[in-house]
């Protein structure tokens, strides 16, 4: 969701944004499911998708792939 800050009236968005760090997922969502524009520079709050607690659909992908691998 788009709003103005309100204290400084800049344009942000109140979610987190979660950035993807797979070579084939390098995509950024934002948490705040009403939030179209993910641009950093909106968001306080930025992790990447490893820190997320029970961890990212990329994540595993990634690891299912190095266990083939091995």
């Amino acid at each position: 969701m788009r709003c103005m800050s309100c204290r400084t009236g800049l344009d942000h968005c109140h979610g987190t944004v979660v950035l993807h760090i797979d070579a084939e997922c390098t995509d950024a969502e934002c948490t705040d499911a009403e939030c179209t524009d993910v641009q950093l520079l909106r968001h306080t709050l930025i992790i990447r998708c490893d820190d997320v607690e029970g961890g990212c659909g990329c994540q595993a992908e990634r690891y299912e792939e190095l266990g083939r691998a091995s």
